[in-house]
């Protein structure tokens, strides 16, 4: 069966205009701050990320383990520690071991659409979390930080979490 050819040209139109509204949809920004550290990680042998925390309501529960585990993978695979994990660490002493904490300190969630700057908004979504990476043993502090996140497409897309796991791990890789 064959297609009239007088509908192709007006499809072809409608996809071409959909795809150029459609992308400014997509960005993702990440941006990160720390505090600058004497100490270097590759003094430890470990690294133990815990489950990220908040006191917002509305933050999605399951973004609080997707995070810490995304980054446990991703710094796992750089072999620079002897063990990663996300969550307890028991067969390294805790003097040998640091532990990443992470805290959800702003979130905004939106859901409108909006027509703006030549491209279709899905509305923008925004996260803020506080890192402290802490000695096990002691306590006590060897760095904290901030990672932002923005996505304007408006969901709590898995790239989101993905691009703020690599901006935490260029850190770590930075102070090792």
């Amino acid at each position: 069966m064959r297609r009239p050819k007088h509908l192709v040209f007006p499809l072809m139109i409608c996809l071409t205009v959909f795809a150029l509204l459609v992308s400014g949809c997509t960005d993702i920004k990440t941006t990160s701050y720390f505090t600058p550290t004497k100490t270097k990680l590759r003094d430890y042998q470990a690294l133990q990320v815990e489950t990220f925390e908040t006191e917002i309501e509305y933050f999605p529960k399951d973004a609080l383990t997707k995070l810490p585990d995304k980054t446990a993978a991703l710094i796992e695979a750089e072999n620079k520690f002897k063990e990663v994990k996300y969550g307890v660490i028991e067969n390294i002493p805790a003097e040998d071991t640091i532990v990443l904490l992470g805290e959800v300190s702003e979130y905004r969630p939106s859901s409108d659409i909006s027509y703006e700057g030549g491209a279709l908004k899905f509305g923008e979504v925004s996260i803020a979390i506080k890192l402290a990476l802490v000695n096990k043993a002691t306590g006590d502090e060897i760095a904290t930080g901030e990672v932002n996140g923005f996505s304007s497409t408006g969901f709590m897309a898995k790239d989101i979490f993905e691009s703020m796991a690599e901006e935490i791990v260029k850190y770590i890789n930075e102070t090792y």
